[in-house]
């Protein structure tokens, strides 16, 4: 989970930021005090889960700073932090996600963060279909942490730590995976989701699960795919 917030109040800022890290230990958390530096982290291509922004700030207010990152293209959830509760009508304006009155609740923060996680989760439906002898499954993209290929037989390593095989060419799992921007191939023999990259240190992947993936010369690359992807 991918979270930004961006208040003035130092102070505020860091409050929310503890009470999300300590219900969500594995979430990567960014804080701004200027919007301007916010926005242009989300220009650089940054793309969060779920932004808590502060309504009344200076030069850039948090309905403006909203207004700003959908023209940029963020789609994503955006929750409103106020200490009163008549900007309504104008957060319509940027679709947003709900808004919180300061000091937040920590209960109200953690429940927006769920169901942050849920939607984004339910309309991440891609996927393919692979057959196991006489048997079919539906493995869903974001399932996968990484897919190797020994002996013309593809391995794919899922995050819950099982793997299914099948007797099949990469070539022909390839085209599908390499079509979303979560997808590399970091070798002829491997394709990661760099959504389960814990870190890079020289050639090789450190994946988060564990598991250690060389990246050849011809593929060396995703060091540059990875770094400007990761938040």
């Amino acid at each position: 989970m991918n979270v930004l917030i961006c208040d003035d109040l130092p102070d505020a800022a860091v409050q929310l930021s503890k009470i999300i890290s300590l219900s969500f230990s594995d979430a990567d958390i960014r804080t701004f005090t200027d919007p301007a530096e916010a926005l242009e982290f989300i220009r650089s291509g940054k793309i969060p889960d779920i932004c808590f922004l502060d309504i009344i700030m200076p030069e850039i207010d948090g309905i403006l700073l909203a207004e700003e990152m959908r023209k940029e293209g963020y789609g994503g959830p955006i929750v409103f932090l106020t200490s009163a509760n008549n900007y309504a009508a104008q957060s319509y304006k940027v679709t947003a996600f709900s808004y919180l009155l300061k000091p937040p609740n920590a209960s109200e923060v953690i429940n927006l963060v769920l169901r942050a996680e849920k939607m984004r989760q339910e309309s991440d439906t891609a996927g393919l279909q692979v057959k196991i002898k006489r048997l079919s499954r539906f493995i869903l993209h974001r399932e996968i942490s990484w897919v190797e290929v020994k002996n013309q037989k593809v391995f794919f390593h899922l995050t819950d730590g099982s793997e299914v095989q099948m007797w099949l060419p990469l070539s022909k799992v390839v085209p599908g995976l390499l079509a979303e921007s979560r997808f590399a191939k970091c070798h002829n023999a491997f394709v990661v989701n760099m959504d389960h990259i814990s870190y890079i240190q020289g050639n090789t992947i450190f994946m988060k699960c564990g598991k250690n993936i060389p990246i050849s010369k011809k593929y060396s690359d995703i060091k540059k795919l990875y770094k400007s992807r990761a938040f």
